[in-house]
């Protein structure tokens, strides 16, 4: 699979994801023998707890150290280890157009918010489904656009990487619509990554958000980022038109850059603090920083203990 071309996925891109492995703090629910703890009992690795013997269990899961301090049978159970449910809901909304090649910007020309999103999708899917997890795509603006059920293996990636090759940012974006959607939809446990620039109402945001928690789905938001809009960096009077509804603002950035810098900043140190209290893992990501850092960051955040 990984010699063909694809538009976000490329050979070199799978080389790189070998050496990197998705693993998950919370509980999940699988379906076979995998990298994650199952919230099942059974005959695996790490002793969980005991139990009292019952006719037909098979003496050597007995524990002869209890049986000899109390002589009373108990088995000894363990976690099962389980492969993860993982879904990448990826915002394809008209605000992700929007790059660093916009008029004015003062760097190199680079890719927009929804390119590097769909990299990051289609490099967070090859990795889980390589590890034997089963994951999912949605596509959503205001409504879903594109929805593949969790599978894994070449047949699986392939089908998410060419349905990701057809996207293109839509309309406005109802990322807490969706999100309430997905935690009444997916029945299992698992891995939601939500990859998004979430121009959304932050109250919104963090009730959807809250709402996937409370499903006790483990929760990622990889915040999609454009240094020119957090900056605002432009050295000349620009014309900047919103693109989900069209409407258009001229203005002279040396004039509100400080102002304007230190509302971004807010924003995001209370969109973090949020996170950080419905223990949901927070990365900003920003289009200037190499994919693959990326997702080392967003893999060293998810696995600490």
């Amino acid at each position: 699979m990984c010699a063909f071309q694809y538009r976000f996925f490329q050979p070199a891109q799978a080389a790189q994801l070998r050496r990197m492995e998705v693993t998950v703090r919370g509980v999940v629910e699988g379906v076979f023998a995998g990298l994650h703890k199952s919230p099942h009992k059974g005959f695996s690795i790490e002793f969980a707890e005991h139990r009292e013997y019952v006719p037909g269990d098979e003496i050597k899961h007995l524990d002869w150290t209890v049986l000899g301090k109390t002589d009373r049978y108990y088995i000894k159970q363990y976690e099962q280890e389980t492969n993860l449910r993982a879904t990448i809901c990826l915002d394809a909304s008209a605000s992700m157009r929007f790059g660093a090649v916009a008029a004015g910007a003062n760097r190199p020309a680079a890719v927009s918010k929804f390119e590097y999103a769909a990299v990051l999708a289609a490099s967070l899917a090859y990795l889980l489904s390589t590890q034997q997890d089963l994951v999912g795509l949605i596509a959503f603006d205001d409504a879903i656009r594109l929805e593949i059920p969790q599978g894994n293996g070449p047949a699986h990636l392939d089908r998410i990487f060419v349905s990701l090759e057809k996207l293109s940012p839509g309309r406005r974006t109802d990322v807490s619509g969706t999100l309430h959607l997905l935690a009444n939809k997916i029945a299992r446990r698992g891995l939601v990554i939500l990859i998004s620039d979430l121009f959304e109402d932050l109250e919104k945001l963090t009730t959807a958000l809250e709402h996937l928690r409370h499903a006790r789905h483990q929760v990622v938001l990889i915040h999609v980022l454009d240094r020119g809009e957090i900056e605002l960096d432009y050295s000349t009077p620009v014309m900047f038109q919103d693109m989900e509804d069209g409407s258009r603002l001229q203005i002279d950035p040396k004039l509100i850059r400080t102002e304007y810098r230190r509302e971004v900043q807010a924003f995001l140190d209370l969109l973090k603090l949020k996170c950080g209290q419905a223990r949901i893992d927070y990365i900003p990501a920003f289009t200037d920083v190499p994919w693959d850092a990326q997702i080392r960051e967003m893999l060293r955040r998810t696995g600490r203990r």
